[in-house]
């Protein structure tokens, strides 16, 4: 019967498009695999070899070190209302001293500079930057503007920041972080601290993808 022979020729089909999509994910998931066995290497080697050797490293370690000169940097387009409680937080409540913020803003958008202005003008090392082209450009361009600002403010301080760290203008700092790039800067070329999305409200959807992907990683 007609109805069969297309009842098997769908199976068949959806068959051959499911093998494809298990391939297709096979193949996209290499690069997650190498990870997790690079980091089960070393774990391993680590409990095996390495603390069998040298004493595990505790939180007040990180105090040991004197604090290096480090710079933040932070791009922001149309961060009204969030990019003045981001740089005032990490202002006050950074477990370190000796680091700047630098915001990188846009000429045609006042708002942001003015959120920046006001906390700025509280905080004397929360610098504000003006991109030289009008927004929105790529974070990259403002981040181009935010560096070279950095390297003129190096030469007016007659100072070197040993690290440039790159936040996002919604992030909430964590209170130690500096102390730890500061521990680790002088050994590590790129440091990499995780990242944990707060859960939003169920029709935040941007925010709820990226509370996905970060638990799936």
């Amino acid at each position: 019967m007609w109805w069969l022979d297309a009842f098997t020729t769908y199976l068949y089909g959806l068959s051959v498009a499911v093998s494809a999509i298990a391939i297709l994910m096979l193949l996209s998931g290499m690069d997650d695999l190498f990870i997790d066995l690079v980091y089960w290497t070393r774990r391993t080697w680590k409990a095996l070899v390495v603390y069998r050797r040298h004493e595990r490293t505790y939180y007040h370690e990180l105090y040991r070190p004197a604090e290096k000169p480090l710079a933040i940097m932070v791009p922001a387009w149309h961060e009204t209302g969030v990019i003045g409680h981001m740089a005032e937080l990490a202002a006050s409540t950074l477990d370190y001293e000796n680091y700047h913020i630098f915001v990188g803003t846009y000429p045609n958008d006042a708002d942001t500079q003015r959120d920046v202005d006001e906390v700025s003008a509280r905080f004397p090392n929360v610098h504000k930057v003006v991109c030289a082209r009008p927004g929105p450009t790529s974070k990259a361009d403002c981040l181009n503007n935010v560096l070279d600002a950095i390297l003129q403010f190096e030469r007016r301080a007659k100072l070197s920041f040993e690290g440039f760290i790159l936040h996002d203008a919604e992030d909430v700092v964590c209170a130690m972080e500096l102390r730890l790039f500061n521990y680790l800067v002088g050994r590590k070329d790129l440091i990499q601290i995780p990242v944990y999305p707060f859960e939003r409200q169920w029709n935040n959807f941007t925010s709820l993808h990226y509370l996905d992907e970060f638990a799936e990683l």
